[in-house]
């Protein structure tokens, strides 16, 4: 299984001190002992208003803690369950990217797993959603996200970022399987 563990190199740059420091906070706050929680809800307060976005920060550092410890393995939540995602950029608005997926879903499964329910959309001022929960228990969604200057259109046209996750699958395997399922419908969109 080739999984991605967290990148300690981009922590270490965001934060702004050695993983070696950071290792030593969450060490001091209970390290193997302490929950997820309570790990995350010592370093907090350290990277308030010093980092931007310092929550997500903070959160990777835990995970990133958690795997070193052998707590947990890439892709894998803190409840025990794993998610996985894929993106692609692709020509279009949102909604129409939203639209051309739900298209491809239609069927009514994701590979060989079937819809327990109808579909909800949904739309913020930020992205589109299209979520359904899975026969198998798992959760999948596609979210949808314009491309600006700032988050990297090259061409003027519309681009839209869209991203497809599953989540709550029970195995390393699933992830796995998933991921390559995933990966094709991406591609079809």
């Amino acid at each position: 299984m080739a999984t991605k563990a967290m990148n300690v190199a981009a922590i270490e740059s965001t934060l702004g001190e050695p993983w070696a420091t950071t290792r030593a906070r969450l060490e001091a706050a209970g390290g193997e002992s302490a929950s997820h929680k309570e790990l995350a809800d010592a370093l907090y307060p350290q990277f308030d208003g010093v980092v931007d976005k310092h929550g997500w920060w903070v959160q990777g550092a835990v995970v990133a803690y958690e795997q070193e410890i052998g707590r947990r393995v890439p892709g894998q939540r803190a409840d025990g369950t794993f998610d996985v995602a894929v993106s692609r950029t692709v020509a279009g608005d949102r909604d129409d990217v939203i639209t051309r997926f739900a298209f491809l879903i239609s069927g009514g499964a994701l590979g060989d797993v079937g819809l327990e329910s109808e579909p909800r959309t949904s739309r913020t001022e930020k992205r589109s959603f299209w979520r359904a929960n899975l026969e198998d228990g798992t959760k999948f969604e596609a979210s949808a996200e314009p491309k600006t200057a700032t988050t990297g259109s090259q061409n003027g046209e519309d681009e839209t970022l869209l991203v497809l996750t599953v989540s709550k699958m029970p195995s390393a395997e699933a992830l796995e399987e998933r991921r390559s399922v995933l990966k094709d419908l991406v591609r079809r969109v």
